[in-house]
């Protein structure tokens, strides 16, 4: 039996809220297909590649960055059709819940709650905790489709500082009906609403950005989901108050000059071949879905970001199907522990590559994994 050591002076001062919390870290593993991170798999051409590259050589390494990327800030605010000091960049969207989360928290004495559907993007919830925030969820409904009355009736009894909605969410793929969404916030303008649409580019026609949106609407995007995971760019668009106290707490020079660099370049330059990958990506995601539909006995529900959910049956096969696939170097992500997700999988889309091994391996395996079907 392994004994507990004993604690250090210097422990005592540890958040408590931290006893319990997971460390989120994804061991870098080469893979023949990575269908396991919601990334747009589609390769840059090699014309864009030396496009950035001469971008990056005019770096001076040694010199600081614009403290706040202005460029960068006022092309994205040209695409939202709104002014620079409305949009506050983050390393990732994830630093950018965090500084929500921050500014948000209310008091010592009466921190904030938040509120969020679930099954959701996990990062919601575990900044949360970190910060020692109380975390209220609303289950789904079992089509995974937003419970309007459970929303209201957990906003109205709880009065909320924030409620997180991914559209598309994560992991489940699913668009929540917009106008419930609007209503919501209508209906209860004392809780900042976050709508975090980094999966929006798949979902064409869908965002529910608009300038308009009253002061407790919040836009988050993220160029991670659409070709530059890697440089770890993301942003809100925010009511001009929240977004001055976010850059408050924002510490100075938090987004590197090669990551404002190639975002500028990318979104002047290349979004038309941006265009084109999403496009691939959508088509993809047709032939992903006819893979996973032809499961036996699978249900795959309705998919509108770059993932499919996908429920096996028996639900067993989940992590078999995981494991088996991951001895052929082909990642999926077991999702079956969470909470209303018994016996599912979320597969990413691949390239045309990366699917024609998830089909192989597949039909390999049906023998093995449904041995009746």
């Amino acid at each position: 039996m392994t004994e507990t050591p004993p604690q250090r002076p210097w422990e005592r001062h540890l958040r408590p809220s931290l006893r319990g919390l997971t460390t989120y870290d994804v061991p870098q593993v080469v893979a023949l297909a990575r269908l396991h991170a919601n990334e747009c798999p589609e390769p840059w051409p090699e014309a864009v590649m030396e496009d950035l590259a001469a971008a990056i050589a005019e770096i001076d390494l040694g010199r600081y960055p614009d403290s706040s990327p202005r460029r960068l800030r006022a092309r994205l605010a040209a695409l939202h059709r709104c002014p620079p000091e409305r949009v506050v960049l983050g390393n990732g969207s994830d630093e950018i819940i965090a500084l929500l989360l921050t500014v948000l928290s209310g008091d010592n004495e009466r921190p904030s709650t938040i509120l969020l559907p679930s099954p959701t993007f996990v990062m919601y919830g575990h900044s949360a905790h970190a910060l020692g925030l109380r975390t209220l969820e609303v289950p789904l409904r079992p089509d995974l489709e937003l419970d309007p009355a459970a929303m209201r009736s957990a906003l109205r009894e709880h009065s909320p500082a924030l409620c997180f909605l991914a559209r598309p969410n994560n992991p489940t793929s699913s668009l929540w009906d917009g106008a419930i969404i609007l209503d919501l916030m209508a209906e209860f303008p004392a809780t900042v609403f976050v709508i975090d649409e980094a999966y929006i580019a798949y979902a064409p026609g869908e965002s529910l950005w608009d300038e308009e949106r009253p002061a407790n609407y919040v836009h988050m995007g993220t160029l991670s989901k659409v070709g530059l995971a890697a440089i770890r760019l993301g942003y809100c668009v925010a009511d001009p108050t929240l977004a001055a106290a976010l850059d408050q707490v924002r510490p100075p020079y938090n987004i590197p000059e090669p990551t404002a660099v190639l975002a500028d370049r990318i979104l002047e330059r290349h979004s038309d071949v941006q265009a084109t990958m999403i496009r691939q990506t959508l088509t993809n995601r047709e032939r992903l879905v006819r893979i996973l539909a032809d499961l036996p006995n699978a249900h795959v529900f309705p998919a509108h970001a770059n993932i499919v959910l996908a429920r096996l049956d028996p639900p067993a096969v989940a992590p078999r199907l995981r494991a088996a696939l991951a001895a052929r170097g082909i990642l999926i992500k077991d999702v079956s522990k969470i909470t209303g997700l018994a016996g599912c999988v979320r597969v990413s889309v691949g390239t045309s590559a990366e699917l024609d091994l998830l089909e192989e391996a597949i039909i390999e395996l049906r023998g093995q994994l449904w041995p009746a079907a």
